[in-house]
């Protein structure tokens, strides 16, 4: 991968921490679709992909066959 693709890739998922953090995104919500979060933030659909990818792998997401991608339940984790 060109290292000006990882910027854009990290530059989604940015985007989508930061709706999450600001309460643009709450626990259930639909994220943008893959063309709205293109047209946005100017950037290929594979890069938007690789973004979406990473945040469902890691649990921050998640998908539903033919609805889209939401966000998951954010619990803060105790510390035991």
């Amino acid at each position: 991968m060109k290292e000006a693709e990882q910027l854009k890739y990290i530059q989604v998922k940015k985007f989508i921490y930061e709706k999450i953090k600001s309460g643009g995104l709450k626990e259930g919500d639909q994220i943008p679709s893959e063309n709205e979060l293109m047209t946005e933030l100017n950037v290929s659909r594979n890069t938007v992909r690789q973004a979406l990818s990473e945040l469902v792998n890691n649990g921050v997401l998640y998908k539903r066959q033919g609805k889209g991608t939401f966000l998951r339940s954010v619990r803060k984790k105790e510390n035991s």
